[in-house]
């Protein structure tokens, strides 16, 4: 998907799905093939089509807020998900939790990307960051 330029939110709309929809089915290695197959036929991701879902993206309308849920217990290689640019990931890039230091208000989680890793506080964490739901360990 990505070799033909897609970002996961891009590919969602395109397709007509969720992105945890996306995440959820790459993360199963089981998936039924049929996800595969629609990847593959999928063209490559054109300036022309980035504009027409940027236009579709304008004309949906917005939902309204949720309320946000923090988990309070993270894990030594608990997956996450960059929901925002964060200097050391891209928005829809994955990595891991391989630290945690200090406690409570205090807290700080070591973030491993593919382009390299930080220690973010918890406030931070999650302004960039969600929960796969997965463990490297597990």
């Amino acid at each position: 998907m990505r070799l033909k330029g897609w970002s996961m939110s891009s590919a969602a709309l395109y397709l007509g799905v969720s992105r945890q929809r996306l995440y959820t089915v790459f993360a199963d290695p089981g998936r039924a093939r049929l996800w595969d197959c629609a990847i593959e036929g999928m063209p490559a991701c054109t300036p022309e089509i980035s504009q027409s879902l940027q236009a579709l993206r304008a004309r949906r309308p917005k939902a309204a807020p949720r309320p946000v849920v923090h988990v309070e217990e993270f894990e030594v290689g608990d997956v996450v998900m960059c929901t925002k640019h964060a200097g050391i990931a891209q928005e829809d890039d994955e990595g891991h939790i391989a630290g945690l230091r200090g406690s409570n208000a205090s807290l700080e989680i070591l973030v491993v990307m593919p382009d390299g890793q930080d220690w973010f506080p918890r406030a931070l964490f999650y302004d960039h960051f969600a929960s796969t739901g997965l463990n490297l360990h597990r």
